[in-house]
């Protein structure tokens, strides 16, 4: 609380110095077409105020009386400017229309911390307004590092871990963020609305990635408080263009995709956009291979010239080898460096199947320039299917017994939200304020909990190749119960300009309430193992509360410190061994404290943020495995007590250093620690939260020299790390870093790109179950792609 009174301080002095009267500007920037640009920059050179305007097109400045010249620009159209007069307490509406240019597509306006607005944030107003730090991870970052998975662009975000795989490509991915575990059941979203984390979500409909650091329960309800991964769509375009894509490489990788969009009506109300595509590949591990199978329509309708309608769908269908990756001959991480990395000790014929299909709605409302409704519907459903092996520690002749699991695995999720969203001014004070409401439900159902059976006995040092038998899991019957959660909440936010726009006060409320349990069907459970017990479903009601402060001493510099806090509702865990003991948990809460700067150069064109956090955890979920020393994952019992803390800094830098050269790059150093914990000693570090990690890229494309080429090369380092809380000395896994780098050329609508992934081999490993059981990280790649653009 200490940041937040230095930053009262500045309001005060601040306030003393703001008494010009004051003029309003409202306006609306459109293209051709006439239809809304969203996030045009709008600069007054005369007082360098700036701003961006909105998803429909929409921007407001308050300004002291006078004749300002405020310039329009965005990429790939020529800049626009115009003379406007500001008279004290009146409004002055423009509209602006800008011109397609094609010598200006070249050009990179920049990135996340900088001056782009997001949707993770709910209220109108630039990110470096924002209190809370977020990274943005987009179509530049994608193309250059010919990123085709979720993990090729995390490793981009500093203080975010990829930790590691279910059972291998293709099934669920585990992150970790500022130290703590994302959960799969609310940490991850589609344009705001909440996916299971089941499978891969990175897909070719994502226009880019949003990460909001630290707990955003105040938005979405229950999470975990490392931060949120939005996963933002692409939209439906007024002109005709389509993008045939072609990657191929190491492993056998065969990559075909698609991205076509238009108007499908002559005055462009009606548009479309398709994305698709087709991935086969192998794998550096024996006999491991993957197969996905992806499609996406999207249509955009304009009903009026306030009202639209987009409707989106994804169709997602992929198959992998079950991997679950090498198990040390010694138990230590370092004997994995007998093993060869392709080693494969499970059976070829067992694989992870995802399926997914999910349905998006989204009707804008425009009341005023100032004012809109935003209501958003999502249908969702998936089913995946873990079929795989589990392996034993092996005694010293490397023998060692293999265990097999399958089941089925069926969810329905459901949400709705609303939301109005404006601006008004209280006197000279400009309030950015939101209110909204959500209702999310889902359901899911197994076959089985994943128990384990043995299978054979097999030997490290002699791969056992495919000889199992073992039949399928069957997709029916389910058991006799469902896996419920039912979040309702209402959240207000205001974020208030104070006179001359120099400082900002954020307020936000959430009122929520969270159902989630197991619901046993009086249909079913007769006569099985669950007969006689009663729903088990954890309802909590929770008030969050979140603050903040921003000055900024310029126009492009903000200074900002805010207190925000967040809970995780959690359920009673049926395959625990001392599941009654835990039939009506306690809710898991968390608190953060975040300092920050942001700043942006170069006509904001390049930007930093710095941000210092700490996040304390109360009451974690926590288990203990019955046997330690050779430890099964479906034998072990729960506890929620204990104190977990995370405290750390973070730098990102993104953006155009040059006309030739743009460049991404962060750093986190973060210390955890275990305050107290029943089953652990306090002090020890919380798993999967390296305490340094280090990215850096850097691309070069002149605009004249050498036109159309390409270089970029960049370097990602992540320290060491225990797998588990109890860090074990044996388990911790060594620093490890890869090297990158790509060429590429484009001549006009053809361009060709080969990147090398990992240039000097590094062999590098991960453990997501915190005992003797290790994914291989990839050795060296390379990644041809070819691309041919047509249209606008």
């Amino acid at each position: 609380m200490r940041h937040l009174s230095i930053l009262a301080f500045f309001i005060v002095i601040h306030q003393i110095a703001s008494a010009q009267p004051h003029g309003t500007i409202v306006g609306k920037v459109t293209d051709s077409n006439s239809l809304p640009m969203s996030g045009v920059s709008i600069h007054c050179g005369e007082t360098r105020i700036a701003t961006l305007t909105d998803e429909r097109g929409n921007f407001t400045l308050k300004m002291p009386e006078g004749n300002y010249r405020l310039a329009f620009s965005y990429v790939g159209f020529k800049q626009n400017e115009v003379m406007v007069e500001v008279s004290a307490n009146t409004s002055t509406q423009i509209g602006i229309r800008l011109v397609a240019s094609p010598s200006q597509m070249e050009e990179v306006v920049i990135s996340t911390v900088k001056m782009q607005t997001t949707t993770v944030t709910p209220t109108r107003v630039q990110v470096l307004d924002v209190p809370q730090a977020i990274s943005v991870m987009g179509q530049r970052m994608i193309r250059q590092q010919a990123a085709f998975d979720l993990t090729t662009l995390t490793r981009n975000v500093a203080g975010l871990t990829f930790t590691g795989n279910y059972s291998g490509a293709g099934s669920t991915q585990f992150f970790n963020a500022r130290g703590f575990d994302l959960n799969e059941t609310q940490n991850y979203r589609w344009n705001g609305m909440m996916v299971m984390n089941w499978g891969n979500h990175y897909a070719d409909n994502i226009e880019q990635v949003e990460f909001l650091k630290g707990p955003a329960s105040i938005l979405i309800g229950d999470a975990a408080p490392g931060g949120v991964m939005n996963f933002v769509t692409k939209k439906p375009l007024a002109d005709f263009s389509a993008n045939l894509n072609l990657k191929t490489g190491s492993w056998k990788l065969l990559r075909p995709s698609l991205d076509i969009t238009g108007p499908i009506l002559r005055d462009r109300s009606l548009r479309y956009r398709l994305n698709t595509s087709l991935e086969k590949k192998d794998s550096f591990r024996d006999h491991v291979s993957s197969t996905i199978a992806f499609a996406a329509p999207a249509i955009a309708w304009d009903i009026s010239s306030k009202l639209t309608l987009n409707l989106e769908a994804v169709f997602n269908n992929s198959k992998a080898t079950d991997d679950a990756g090498l198990v040390s001959p010694d138990g230590t991480a370092k004997g994995l460096r007998t093993l060869p990395p392709s080693l494969y000790l499970g059976e070829p014929r067992r694989q992870y199947l995802y399926n997914n299909n999910h349905y998006f709605a989204t009707l804008t409302y425009e009341l005023t320039p100032l004012w809109r409704i935003k209501a958003m519907a999502f249908n969702g459903k998936t089913t995946n299917r873990p079929f795989g092996i589990w392996f034993d520690q092996p005694n010293t002749e490397g023998d060692f017994v293999r265990r097999g699991y399958g089941f089925y695995r069926n969810s329905a999720n459901r949400s709705f939200s609303a939301e109005i969203s404006g601006m008004f001014f209280t006197g000279k004070a400009r309030h950015n304020v939101s209110l909204g409401l959500e209702y999310q439900s889902s359901s899911s159902r197994h076959t089985n909990g994943g128990e384990l059976d043995s299978l054979d006995m097999a030997n490290i040092f002699s791969p056992p190749g495919s000889r199992s038998t073992s039949l399928e899991p069957a997709e029916s019957p389910l058991l006799p119960y469902q896996m419920i959660i039912k979040r309702k909440g209402i959240h207000l936010h205001d974020q208030v300009s104070l006179p001359g726009g120099r400082v900002f006060v954020y307020g936000g409320l959430r009122l929520g309430s969270t159902s989630q349990g197991n619901r046993y069907l009086p249909k079913e459970v007769g006569g099985t193992e669950y007969e006689g017990l009663a729903d088990d479903v954890t309802d909590k009601f929770m008030v969050i509360p979140r603050f903040g402060l921003i000055f900024k001493p310029a126009d492009n510099y903000s200074i900002y410190s805010s207190f925000s806090k967040g809970f995780e509702v959690n359920s009673p865990d049926i395959f625990a061994k001392n599941y009654l003991e835990y039939s009506s948990p306690p809710a898991t809460t968390s608190d953060q404290l975040e300092l920050g700067v942001k700043t942006s150069f170069m006509e904001n064109r390049f930007g930093m943020t710095m941000a210092v956090f700490l996040i304390n955890k109360k009451k974690p979920y926590g288990y203990v495995y019955l046997d330690p020393e050779n430890p099964n994952f479906d034998e072990y019992n729960v506890y929620y007590q204990g104190h977990h803390r995370s405290q750390g800094i973070e730098f990102e830098m993104d953006g155009r250093l040059f006309p030739f050269l743009t460049t991404n790059g962060g750093l986190a150093i973060i210390s955890t620690r275990v305050v107290n914990d029943p089953g652990y000693p306090s002090g020890n570090r919380l798993p999967n939260a390296p305490k340094f990690s280090f990215n850096y890229w850097i691309n070069y494309e002149h605009p004249a020299f050498l036109k159309g080429f390409s270089a970029s090369t960049g370097v990602f380092y992540q320290g060491n790390s225990y797998p588990g809380i109890d860090n074990d000395p044996n388990l911790l896994m060594p620093n490890a870093y890869t090297w990158d780098a790509a060429v590429g050329y484009q001549q006009r609508q053809i361009g060709v790109q080969l990147n090398l992934m990992n240039i000097t081999n590094q062999i590098s490993y991960l453990n997501p179950w915190q005992f003797n059981l290790f994914d291989v990280k990839p050795p060296r790649q390379m990644v041809i792609t070819l691309n041919y653009k047509f249209g606008k």
